[in-house]
């Protein structure tokens, strides 16, 4: 059951009564620009409820922005002291594609010092960000 909800085209922020968790799912095709907006809702609505899990549906990705966009993107969230301690399970998509894109998030977020790990099982997720 969800207390909060913002929705774009692209992406929705959900925040649940049942977990400390923002949710975010994305769908269909992502620009480098959408992407930065949808992190930046994302970490705005984080910091307003004071948690830093994050649980990213990406099941309904097909892509749209490019591995620099994303390397990129984690670098300047790394480099935010305001973010730091950040946890996200991502789910999957089912295109190959934006399955290597998002492998490739999980790369980079660690070598930054970041805690991603992608799962394909939402259980699994839920239960390696509640830890």
């Amino acid at each position: 059951m969800a207390w909060m909800k913002v929705v774009n085209m692209a992406w929705t922020h959900e925040v649940s009564l049942d977990y400390p968790i923002v949710e975010t799912t994305y769908s269909g095709i992502l620009s480098k620009e959408e992407l930065v907006q949808a992190e930046s809702e994302h970490i705005g609505i984080a910091k307003s409820l004071g948690t830093v899990l994050h649980l990213a549906d990406c099941t309904g990705l097909e892509g749209g922005h490019s591995f620099s966009d994303l390397y990129l993107l984690v670098k300047s969230i790394s480099s935010d002291r305001i973010t730091m301690g950040i946890k996200e399970a991502i789910l999957l998509p089912y295109h190959p594609h934006a399955r290597d894109l998002v492998r490739f998030w999980e790369t980079a977020g660690e070598n930054h010092g970041i805690q991603v790990r992608a799962f394909i099982n939402r259980q699994n997720a839920l239960e390696w960000l509640l830890l």
